[in-house]
């Protein structure tokens, strides 16, 4: 979704941080992009050239006392870079792991300097706002959730790509109106949001508004965008082991909730699926998620557990039919059977 904006309209993104910078007192800012978005990389090296060529960043900006570089530091695509301390340091030349906070990067940031830490869309709506009023942009959305949002459809739906929508549409709006649905012969079962750390949404919730509050009294976030679709094929634990599959991968290993936990997750889940898991395991898999989310340093370890356990609050059931009968277990009448034939 921000790759989309770097490489359709980069001088959108440029003139919100030149404005950003002039309002903060900053002079110099940088573009932190991964090495996977080539794209976006070369149409941003353009955009800034282009803009320094006519004055527009650069020393004495429309002839005044105002300086503002933009330089563009390319990462190694990291996920967890995506939490402000990791990305710090890795824009430093350091490994990207995230730090305590306090003290928040607006106290120490950059090489220790105060520093400004926002997302593409953020800087890419900076200049409609001034241009148009404030007014005219929390029109848009909801009181606590105004705008727009960019969300990329994918999944078990007719309609894939990008979309714009206002903040608190209905999620059943875009399922169905925008994305047409799930493939013939499906029923719709879930959507995602919020990428690989985001809650599973059920059927029954497609009324449920799209924004920030909405989507956490469900155990989802809304992420960067991302919104995937699931329908009456999918198998929700397989789902759950996907995206905690990705989360033990991208983990940076600096603290042991997340380092380790996300690991034994995985592990129960595995076990789980493969129709080894008892009803103690399912137990201590909802301990461990509660225990990872509530004591990892950021925000990669905080979110992992969601899509075990927002399909374990919505499917348990998928669960439950996987799990083998505890050592011991006789079946009912299975002892009256046995004394009969002898």
């Amino acid at each position: 979704m921000d790759r989309s904006v770097l490489e359709g309209d980069p001088h959108r993104v440029l003139e919100g941080m030149a404005i950003a910078g002039y309002a903060s007192g900053a002079s110099q800012g940088f573009i932190y992009v991964r090495a996977e978005y080539p794209l976006a990389i070369e149409r941003l090296r353009l955009a800034i050239k282009q803009a320094e060529r006519v004055g527009l960043l650069g020393n004495r900006i429309f002839d005044s006392q105002f300086n503002f570089r933009i330089d563009i530091r390319i990462g190694a695509g990291a996920f967890v870079c995506g939490e402000e301390t990791a990305l710090i340091r890795s824009i430093e030349g350091k490994r990207g792991r995230p730090r305590p906070r306090p003290p928040y990067p607006s106290e120490k940031g950059l090489w220790g300097a105060p520093t400004l830490i926002n997302n593409v869309e953020t800087f890419a709506n900076i200049a409609p706002i001034i241009r148009k009023g404030s007014a005219w942009f929390a029109a848009i959305g909801t009181p606590k959730s105004a705008g727009t949002k960019v969300f990329a459809l994918a999944g078990k739906i007719r309609n894939t790509g990008l979309i714009e929508v206002p903040m608190g549409i209905p999620l059943r709006k875009i399922i169905f109106d925008i994305g047409g649905g799930t493939p013939e012969g499906t029923t719709f079962k879930a959507a995602q949001t919020g990428g690989p750390s985001g809650g599973c949404i059920p059927g029954d919730s497609l009324d449920l508004p799209v924004d920030y509050e909405s989507l956490a009294t469900v155990g989802s976030i809304m992420g960067s965008g991302g919104l995937i679709v699931m329908d009456s094929t999918s198998n929700m634990v397989d789902v759950a082991k996907y995206f905690m599959d990705f989360c033990v991968d991208e983990s940076c290993g600096k603290c042991v909730p997340c380092r380790v936990g996300t690991v034994h997750i995985h592990g129960l889940l595995e076990k789980i699926s493969g129709g080894r898991g008892t009803t103690d395991d399912l137990a201590l898999l909802e301990e461990l998620c509660q225990m990872v989310k509530e004591t990892s340093l950021c925000g990669l370890g905080q979110s992992a557990p969601n899509p075990v356990l927002s399909t374990l609050r919505f499917f348990r059931h998928e669960y439950t039919e996987l799990l083998s009968a505890p050592e011991g277990f006789v079946p009912a009448g299975a002892a009256n059977e046995k004394s009969t034939t002898g």
